[in-house]
């Protein structure tokens, strides 16, 4: 599936996908969540409306990774909102596919079939495209925004007991809680903010994992301008630092290409 289709397709409609999608072995079911290795994470940022661009951007970032996966691997996208209570997961599946290894004896004893996985991919595409559906329609500008606490919460629990590998954030990163709210984020030093996360055990779970963040440089103000330098050196610094201490390395990109 290119690119340009999943691009295309995001405004398809309303079917969500919650969980593994089995297939039939010649014995009965296969789940294909037993063949990944791998476990990504995509967060989508809605507390801040989306200009044509950004949605560009995103949905050409989200297509390059659901491209990436290999046959088994988990796939989560979930929101960012106001509070970290409205977060809301979009999708949590493997995509289908059977091992490299895998034989005939094996298919004979249960084990996956290589066309229904085929066609299980195809229902796994088109259900993908239509559980993102939600994300093209123009998010309500919100007053808080909460990605500390939504991170924490999603990395400290991932579905299938599997660390996350590699963390996708579509945010501008600005920050504003109850933990670390705006005025004092933008301001104070980034070990001050990163001694309040500690304080209520926010730093995230992701040992040897890759964090990629798309979306950072623009401030709230009127026309989503750059951020000054100083503001914009102190954010990006406390989020190398916050990820740094759950184990992670951090990048920030304008999209994700690869």
């Amino acid at each position: 599936m290119t690119k340009g289709w999943v691009a295309a397709s995001f405004a398809a409609s309303l079917v969500s996908l919650a969980a593994c999608s089995p297939g039939e072995g010649a014995g009965g079911t296969f789940d294909y969540c037993d063949v990944g290795k791998a476990t990504s994470l995509f967060l989508i940022d809605r507390t801040t409306q989306a200009d044509a661009t950004d949605k560009s951007v995103m949905m050409e970032s989200l297509a390059t990774v659901v491209d990436g996966l290999d046959s088994g691997d988990r796939i989560v996208v979930a929101t960012i909102g106001p509070h970290y209570t409205n977060t809301e997961r979009l999708v949590n599946a493997c995509k289908p596919g059977c091992p490299e290894n895998q034989g005939a004896v094996d298919y004979m004893l249960g084990q996956c079939s290589a066309m229904q996985a085929k066609a299980d991919e195809r229902v796994f595409m088109q259900q993908l495209v239509r559980a993102l559906e939600p994300v093209t329609r123009q998010a309500d500008e919100a007053p808080t925004s909460d990605i500390v606490r939504t991170i924490a919460q999603w990395t400290h629990n991932p579905p299938g007991g599997r660390s996350y590998s590699t963390v996708y954030i579509f945010s501008d990163m600005l920050e504003n809680s109850q933990v670390l709210p705006w005025r004092d984020f933008r301001s104070q030093p980034p070990e001050d903010s990163i001694a309040a996360v500690e304080q209520y055990q926010l730093v995230p779970d992701l040992p040897g994992a890759e964090v990629r963040i798309v979306g950072f440089g623009r401030s709230h103000d009127p026309g989503r301008p750059p951020l000054d330098p100083d503001t914009d050196l102190r954010v990006r610094t406390f989020w190398t630092d916050y990820f740094a201490e759950g184990g992670a390395t951090t990048s920030f990109e304008g999209a994700i290409r690869d």
